[in-house]
């Protein structure tokens, strides 16, 4: 019921209201640019985690230039990027967690119509929000409150980080309900804070390398969660904004022809436009072609895949 909420109700229906494809860049138009984004902001990101591994300073400027360049291409097609950053492979988990958090803040950040500089300084903190992890590496396998003290006195010595990014970072684990860490009540947890604790826990639940939940089963554990934990009309905005089958997602087709999604539509979450390559019932590949299901009434997606049960990289079909 809470995701038919986060697909149809007046609270979840995306604060940005302009016309989907008004303004939007073609897809192929925005690759390039979304992949030099997401690049230099991978570079960025392992000079950071070294800098803090050797007690460095950080530069704060390169982290603000590249947290700009991930919101600059979210508003000119989101997908695109959402794409991009799903089918990454990074042997670095602390590495991809980050990146994959700032990526999905930008496009949240954005759905709900925050100011640019509001909207940087959440891609900032997504950055920055486990940073601490990179001291020791059994952070790695704690809670991730256990790690928050480091974190903040990491950016505290190499970057003389303060303010609202630190505010948000210090809450990230905290629960509406009083619990987690710390262990603050529902008024006193920051709306950026109350964000950053979704993207977090969204990330962690869809990691194409650490986790074996689908987008769709990941939104229905989080929303088990609400409201209790999370915000639930964040949550349900949240949905609402990266898709039930976010674009880098494969699924079944009712056919049994597996697709690599490729941007959804507002109006019709349950029907992307994808990318058809593959046949699970007779294990062969097709030729492949675009397919917009909200546009045909043949095809449905029947659920997700992963596409490592076939032997298959998801990265030879983009």
């Amino acid at each position: 019921k809470r995701l038919e909420e986060a697909k149809a109700t007046p609270a979840a229906e995306p604060a940005n209201t302009d016309d989907e494809h008004s303004t939007r860049a073609l897809f192929s138009d925005e690759w390039p640019k979304a992949e030099k984004a997401l690049v230099q902001t991978q570079k960025v990101q392992r000079q950071m985690l070294d800098a803090v591994r050797h007690n460095n300073m950080i530069d704060l400027t390169l982290v603000h230039e590249v947290s700009a360049g991930l919101a600059d291409s979210i508003a000119r097609n989101q997908d695109v990027l959402l794409c991009l950053n799903r089918i990454a492979e990074q042997s670095d988990s602390l590495l991809q967690h980050s990146i994959s958090c700032a990526v999905y803040m930008a496009a949240f950040a954005r759905h709900l119509n925050m100011p640019t500089h509001k909207v940087q300084s959440l891609i900032t903190a997504a950055l920055l929000h486990d940073i601490g992890k990179a001291l020791n590496p059994d952070y790695l396998q704690a809670e991730d409150y256990m790690a928050i003290p480091a974190s903040l006195n990491a950016l505290q010595k190499t970057a003389n980080l303060a303010g609202e990014i630190s505010l948000w970072i210090s809450q990230h684990c905290a629960h509406l309900d009083g619990s987690g860490s710390p262990k603050i009540s529902a008024g006193q947890i920051e709306k950026g804070s109350r964000m950053l604790a979704i993207v977090n826990n969204y990330e962690k639940l869809t990691s194409p390398q650490h986790s074996k939940l689908g987008p769709l089963a990941a939104s229905r554990l989080l929303l088990e969660r609400t409201p209790h934990k999370l915000d639930v009309e964040l949550l349900q905005l949240f949905i609402k904004c990266i898709g039930i089958y976010p674009p880098g997602s494969v699924v079944k087709l009712t056919s049994g022809k597996l697709a690599l999604v490729l941007e959804n539509s507002a109006k019709k979450p349950l029907l992307p436009k994808v990318k058809v390559f593959y046949h699970s019932v007779h294990q062969h590949h097709l030729p492949a072609r675009i397919l917009d299901l909200s546009r045909q009434q043949e095809e449905q997606i029947d659920s997700c895949v992963d596409l490592k049960k076939y032997g298959l990289d998801v990265r030879n079909y983009i």
